[in-house]
């Protein structure tokens, strides 16, 4: 099998486990983690307040994941600052897009800390790079790494589309979230 790392990281993947899922999402605080790519956040931000609607929840902090939360570069980890206000400010993150090769691995490679820090996170990828995400989530050490799996492709596809797809994967997000049988 072949192993794939991180340019700026360790060999070897430390396994990791997923953060422990919420019985109900009633009450539970969403963050949206924007990477910046294309409709990233057009189809997070609806993803989160239709499941916020259906569930009880609240989408508590919408935010870009470089420093301060004013800017996104898709090929670099989260920064430190907005990990630590995810931390404060949410129980469950929806994060991406995972769409190209570097965003996919940073946009998994976030997912994976924040289930390290206890904090469920569902990484938003298209179809054509969930076998990426998949793959390097199993590299990362943690191949359950929980997937919301949308049509392809997210940049360039219209609004009004990209809000029906959200609305569809409510079900596969409750079910994300709420189970550690992903």
């Amino acid at each position: 099998m072949t192993q794939m790392y991180l340019p700026d990281s360790a060999p070897g993947p430390v396994m990791s486990t997923l953060a422990a899922s919420p019985p109900s999402l009633a009450g539970s605080r969403i963050a949206v983690l924007d990477n910046g790519k294309p409709n990233a956040d057009v189809v997070m931000l609806h993803a989160a307040q239709t499941l916020a609607a259906r569930t009880g929840a609240t989408v508590s902090l919408v935010t870009k994941k470089g420093p301060k939360g004013q800017s996104a570069n898709a090929a670099v980890p989260m920064a430190r600052d907005v990990f630590d206000q995810l931390l404060t400010e949410a129980d469950i993150v929806v994060t991406g897009a995972a769409d190209c090769g570097s965003c996919t691995a940073y946009s998994v490679q976030d997912a994976i800390e924040l289930e390290n820090a206890g904090v469920p996170a569902v990484v938003d990828t298209p179809t054509k790079f969930e076998p990426v995400a998949a793959t390097l989530s199993t590299n990362f050490g943690l191949p359950d790494t929980r997937r919301l799996v949308l049509p392809h492709p997210l940049g360039g596809t219209d609004q009004a589309t990209l809000h029906d797809w959200a609305e569809a994967a409510t079900d596969q997000l409750i079910a994300l979230f709420t189970s550690n049988d992903v």
